[in-house]
């Protein structure tokens, strides 16, 4: 390849020529000037006027002469061009100039000694379809101007006629620049998409694309291997069919024909839990998520699914441990627990069975047998008492709950807390405005106000001052508060003291049953755990803060009752003597002693009683007296599976307003017990004293 015929091309850059470098050059010029314009492999612009900045433009000239070189130069820098410009005008040169280098633009002579200006386009074309080429010729004929075309020139230009080069040159820079920004464009959303496409195709989880009409067009990787599908068996197969188990298609079937609604439970702005399935028919957990995604073609989905199995299996491994821990706790509270009663219980027995041997063996005095008679009696008392607190604990004490007024309840409670606190602490007592009702059972919140006050009244051993107060407070339920009916208006019982706190090594273990850090002469240590399981019991929980040196204060919060407390009872009148009756009675009670006691307590008392050890010889009586019995007193917990309430239930589809007493010492079918009580007159707790019973027996009867 040559520039010159004279002289051989080496290829090296120069800039473009200034007018101080050189003058222009015209044809015919001189020998130097032409060496200037055409030396060896550059020609630069020179001569350009003030004005603005040339553009400057790379360009490969395919022209044999230097004349016409030039010509095209002037052209170009009149047009506002600087051109840097390597002419060529053989094979090998124009191969070698398109390999070597980036060009803005190719002008291509038509007639060139044993070289084809047809053969240059199509030279340019084989090595980059979109670098603008132009036909530059003095004589081009039409046929040869259609064929330059054809071959993928841009446009042809008569010598004759160069003022069209420079509008054509510009025309053409700016389609290779749009062709060469939707190239771009192009490329660069095809590497979008393949990045989109890997992504989703890599997912971690299954995604799923399907049309409007629920069939199934992409499935990646991810899918194959939660559903055991290939993705050629599955494109163009229903989505619910492939990926659903049957338990969830019909509601997939109903929302896809809907178009998704937001307010169904698959819609598309929220996320649902489906039941899928395997290929080999295995059900699996998963999470479904749904976008839709317009395009020309219609509306179709992609749906996003994550196998919930491994987190199932989590949480059930969580909640494993959690029970585990759970019933070792629970394990190491009822060895407390255990040793507590079995204290306390052995103390009791100790005494009665002490006092009523001495009965027995006849070693009293019968002066002194009504002392016996009555320690033995005050004995059962504390061992009853303990069994109510432990109920209480435990919540699992019958609760019989009447709207209630707090602030009476405290007022009331007042003289007895001053009697039981001593005279060296002062109480004062702050009532909220109004009245404070709550849904209670009076008589256990009173326990728990008292339980309050004894451990302030212990907590001051030198005195001090303990304030109870009540309020209505806007609050919401910790997390451990389970039986709260959430945020709302509640009740606050606040006791205060300024006794001496509680240690921080104490404070996780105040209400657990038989803790207590006073001497065991003289706490139990179910004081707390007492007015726990009461305040549960009603919906509520406790707080507590305190500080070591600076007192203690707990808060009790109960549910608010909108309804009015029942008006006070008038004060109560001497007991009445104990009242006699003649009707017949069914007594129904497994427990030998117990029922032996009942029998003896009502037949002193003028009734007749038939007794039944269990559930079907209450039946059996029922079927042989059912005309003479007039009441039904019956144990709930029966050793034989019926019962007491489901006697009663029988027995009462016969005789509707027949009257029933329910007695127990510990059920675990309160529910059920609660569904049977009658205003609170048709339940006797165990232990009772006789007239307990013989006082509920004639009113029910009388009702």
């Amino acid at each position: 390849m040559s520039v010159d015929a004279s002289s051989p091309l080496r290829r090296r850059q120069i800039a473009p020529m200034t007018t101080s470098a050189a003058v222009p050059v015209h044809a015919g010029a001189s020998d130097l000037g032409q060496q200037a314009l055409f030396g060896e492999t550059v020609i630069g612009a020179s001569g350009v006027p003030s004005g603005p900045r040339p553009r400057s433009i790379r360009l490969l000239l395919i022209e044999d002469s230097h004349d016409d070189a030039w010509l095209v130069q002037r052209h170009l820098e009149r047009g506002g061009f600087a051109p840097e410009i390597l002419r060529v005008q053989d094979a090998s040169g124009v191969q070698g100039a398109l390999q070597g280098g980036r060009w803005d633009l190719v002008l291509v002579d038509h007639t060139m000694p044993g070289f084809s200006g047809l053969d240059a386009v199509r030279m340019v074309r084989v090595h980059c379809r979109d670098l603008p080429c132009l036909l530059v010729s003095g004589t081009v004929g039409e046929h040869v101007a259609i064929e330059a075309m054809r071959l993928g020139a841009n446009d042809y230009v008569m010598k004759g006629n160069l003022t069209r080069l420079v509008p054509a040159i510009e025309r053409e820079l700016r389609a290779s620049e749009s062709r060469s920004e939707r190239r771009r464009a192009e490329r660069a959303l095809a590497a979008s998409e393949e990045r989109t496409r890997l992504i989703i195709e890599h997912a971690l989880d299954a995604v799923v694309s399907f049309t409007a009409q629920g069939h199934i067009t992409e499935w990646n990787l991810r899918a194959e291997e939660l559903f055991g599908w290939l993705r050629v068996e599955v494109v163009g197969r229903p989505f619910h069919e492939v990926v659903l188990a049957e338990s969830s298609c019909r509601a997939f079937v109903d929302a896809l024909a809907d178009g998704f609604p937001p307010t169904c439970p698959l819609g598309i702005s929220r996320r649902a839990e489906v039941t899928g399935a395997h290929r080999d028919g295995r059900v699996l957990s998963l999470e479904l998520s749904l976008v839709p995604v317009p395009s020309s073609a219609g509306l179709s989905y992609s749906a996003f699914l994550r196998d919930l199995s491994e987190r199932r299996e989590s949480e059930a491994k969580r909640a494993s441990l959690e029970a585990q821990l759970r019933q070792s706790q629970k394990m190491e509270a009822i060895g407390k627990l255990a040793g507590g009663v079995a204290h306390d219980f052995n103390n009791l027995l100790t005494v009665i069975q002490g006092q009523s041997s001495l009965l027995e063996d006849c070693l009293r005095h019968p002066a002194e047998v009504v002392p016996a008679a009555r320690a033995i009696g005050e004995a059962a008392d504390k061992a009853a008492e303990l069994t109510r607190q432990l109920l209480a604990f435990s919540r699992r004490q019958v609760v019989q709950l009447t709207p209630t007024d707090v602030n009476e309840l405290v007022a009331d409670l007042g003289k007895l807390l001053r009697r039981l606190i001593g005279a060296d602490i002062e109480l004062h007592t702050v009532l909220a405005p109004g009245r404070v009702h709550i849904n209670a059972d009076a008589g256990m919140i009173e326990q728990v106000l008292m339980n309050l006050a004894v451990n302030a009244r212990d907590a001051m051993p030198t005195g001090g001052s303990l304030i109870v107060s009540t309020a209505i407070v806007h609050a919401h339920p910790p997390r451990s508060a389970t039986a709260a009916p959430g945020r709302g208006q509640y009740a606050r019982m606040t006791v205060r003291d300024s006794g001496i706190g509680i240690a921080a090594e104490h404070l996780p273990h105040i209400f657990e049953p038989f803790y207590t850090t006073k001497d065991r002469a003289r706490s139990t240590g179910l004081g707390l755990a007492t007015v726990f399981g009461i305040v549960e019991q009603h919906r509520g929980w406790v707080d507590v803060r305190t500080k070591v040196g600076a007192g203690t204060q707990f808060d009790v919060y109960v549910p608010q009752c909108l309804v009015g407390a029942r008006p006070a009872a008038p004060p109560a009148a001497p007991p009445p003597p104990l009242p006699r009756g003649h009707e017949c009675i069914l007594v129904v009670e497994d427990e030998l002693p117990v029922r032996e006691m009942v029998r003896d307590v009502l037949v002193r008392q003028g009734y007749r009683v038939h007794e039944a050890a269990s559930g079907r010889e209450a039946l059996d009586l029922w079927s042989r007296y059912q005309e003479d019995i007039d009441l039904v007193l019956t144990d709930i917990v029966m050793p034989d599976g019926i019962m007491g309430t489901d006697l009663v239930e029988r027995l009462t589809q016969a005789r509707p307003d027949l009257p029933v007493i329910f007695t127990s010492g510990y059920s675990q079918e309160s529910d059920a017990i609660g569904l049977s009580l009658v205003d609170g007159v048709n339940f006797l707790q165990k232990p009772y004293r006789p007239a307990a019973l013989i006082r509920l027996v004639r009113e029910r009867l009388e009702q």
